[in-house]
């Protein structure tokens, strides 16, 4: 069981294995997020002059944890963390511009089956050239999110 619980701390932000590129992160789950590549899929329509280009915010500049707790009772844990992600334009782009987000994540695990039971993830503030953009996405990437975390929770029971 606390092999288990261990995983579940470390499966929590885990969304998909990829390499870190540019981005230093401080600890281990910050790491992890980084080695996500949570930014790598993120594109946005930019106009300028009345030209529309799509840009790609692909690539990641900071990701900071704020807290993260993690509580177990019998067979259900319950994990919530609030953090900040930043993401940028490649140095390529035609238009440079980034991003911030701060969310706030919540999700209940089932320890017997390894499968998550619940889940709320909520963009709670947003900054930066593109960041009222990503607001709009909201819906997109708490989806995107949720899947991730269910997969690699998935995971924990392979073990």
């Amino acid at each position: 069981m606390q092999k288990r619980l261990g995983l579940l701390a470390a499966g929590v932000f885990l969304l998909q294995p990829c390499s870190f590129a540019n981005a230093q992160a401080p600890n281990a789950l910050e790491r992890a997020i980084g080695d996500a590549q949570p930014c790598r899929s993120l594109k946005t329509k930019v106009s300028s002059f009345g030209i529309s280009v799509e840009v790609g915010v692909d690539k990641l500049d900071s990701v900071k944890i704020e807290n993260l707790q993690l509580s177990v009772n019998g067979d259900t844990a319950e994990a919530s963390a609030r953090g900040t992600l930043a993401c940028k334009t490649s140095d390529e782009a035609l238009v440079e511009g980034g991003f911030s987000a701060t969310a706030e994540v919540r999700l209940k695990v089932d320890l017997t089956t390894c499968k998550m039971t619940g889940t709320s993830i909520e963009i709670v503030k947003t900054g930066g050239r593109f960041g009222d953009i990503v607001k709009g996405l909201e819906t997109e990437i708490s989806g995107a999110l949720r899947r991730s975390l269910e997969k690699n929770v998935a995971k924990l029971c392979e073990k």
